[in-house]
């Protein structure tokens, strides 16, 4: 996949297939907060990897994913955390996976499998803090 980063007046233009966005600086470190951010595009794809590695894991468990996207929701947060001064930054990722028709159980062992084979979880393992949680919905 080639993706192109052109630097233009006041930020970034990023350009892959189907991709065609400019980037912004968060609210946070002095931007306007009025554009996609890379922590933004972190999160997105983290939480599309996770759910495509929750289908896949629970598959192979003999669990059935939800099939409508509304019962099975990955609700990812990307924040920078460190010193802003030094600009000694790091990532810390927050998830809460929610799932219609599975026991808590079942769901925090799919959740479980994939952390295993999810590449961002295996990327980031050891490198960046990730909290998960779960919840069944009803």
């Amino acid at each position: 996949m080639l993706i192109s980063l052109v630097d233009v007046p006041m930020g970034k233009h990023i350009k892959a297939n189907a991709l065609d966005l400019e980037l912004g600086m968060p609210r946070e470190l002095g931007g306007k907060g009025d554009k996609t951010n890379p922590e933004e595009l972190f999160a997105a794809g983290y939480g599309a990897c996770f759910q495509s590695a929750m289908n896949a894991t629970a598959k192979g468990m003999g669990l059935t994913m939800p099939e409508r996207a509304q019962d099975s929701i990955v609700d990812t947060t990307v924040n920078l955390v460190g010193d802003m001064k030094n600009l000694d930054l790091g990532l810390k990722v927050s998830m809460t996976v929610k799932v219609r028709g599975m026991s808590k159980e079942e769901l925090q062992k799919v959740v479980d499998e994939a952390k295993k084979v999810c590449p961002y979880s295996r990327a980031t393992q050891g490198n960046i803090s990730t909290d998960i949680k779960v919840e069944v919905m009803q």
